[in-house]
């Protein structure tokens, strides 16, 4: 009785650890998918959570922090976020200043949403007042997908690229390509093929420099990671705080 006792409780504790263990790597999972052209693509898909966009480099030492990605574009004259209008409560700027960044991301809480801004307009000066009551996010990028539709122009430079994704089910992933040589335009039609129905672009090139964390393993992201020293900010998923 004793043993059939004692094996029962270390079977409990060995699925309690495995269960924790799953919990913990499935925290981000990672998905490659390829495209009917065959590009290859890492899809991210963080677990329950929690996105911010920060000023202050993340530390990848703090197990909080799971997923962590360059967010709006960094001035090249001041090394400051371009166009990030609120962040976490407190405006940087009352209006855009470029006006080919036609995406907006707004975070209030647990809640995303990105829509599209009109061309040559900033967002309503209402809208900044309540993002910043509610102790919001409010970032301006380049807008790839939008309603199930690819909105980039053809042309522009090839690069590695990297885009927050909205996908169907309403659920938001990282999705990086592997390949460097895709322009916006192309990267906007692959990611309708996997799936999404927005997509608001990440900033890339020398500022490409990510992480993720598979376990207690921290997984750099990017290639170039030449201007990573100037990075203004960033999107990072981490884990919700504790409820007391």
């Amino acid at each position: 009785m004793n043993l059939l006792r004692k094996c029962s409780l270390l079977g409990l504790l060995v699925g309690l650890v495995g269960a924790c263990s799953s919990h913990t790597a499935q925290e981000v999972r990672l998905e490659g998918r390829t495209t009917v052209a065959g590009h290859q693509y890492s899809v991210f898909h963080p677990q329950g959570l929690a996105i911010r966009v920060v000023t202050v480099r993340p530390d990848a030492a703090d197990s909080r922090n799971q997923l962590s990605v360059a967010a709006a574009y960094t001035d090249l004259d001041t090394d400051q976020p371009l166009d990030l209008l609120v962040c976490n409560g407190r405006v940087l700027q009352p209006k855009a200043t470029v006006w080919f960044l036609d995406g907006a991301l707004t975070v209030v809480g647990d809640s995303l949403t990105i829509v599209r801004i009109p061309h040559k307009q900033s967002v309503p000066g209402a809208e900044l007042e309540r993002v910043r009551q509610q102790h919001g996010t409010l970032l301006l990028q380049e807008l790839l997908v939008f309603e199930g539709r690819n909105v980039h122009a053809d042309g522009g430079s090839v690069f590695q690229r990297r885009a927050l994704v909205q996908l169907a089910n309403r659920q938001f992933a990282v999705v990086e390509s592997v390949s460097d040589y895709l322009t916006m335009k192309q990267f906007g039609d692959d990611l309708l093929e996997l799936g999404a129905r927005k997509a608001l672009y990440l900033d890339m090139g020398g500022w490409d420099e990510g992480w993720y964390r598979a376990g207690s393993q921290v997984v750099k992201l990017g290639r170039r990671r030449t201007d990573t020293a100037r990075q203004s900010n960033w999107l990072v998923f981490a884990r919700r705080p504790a409820e007391k």
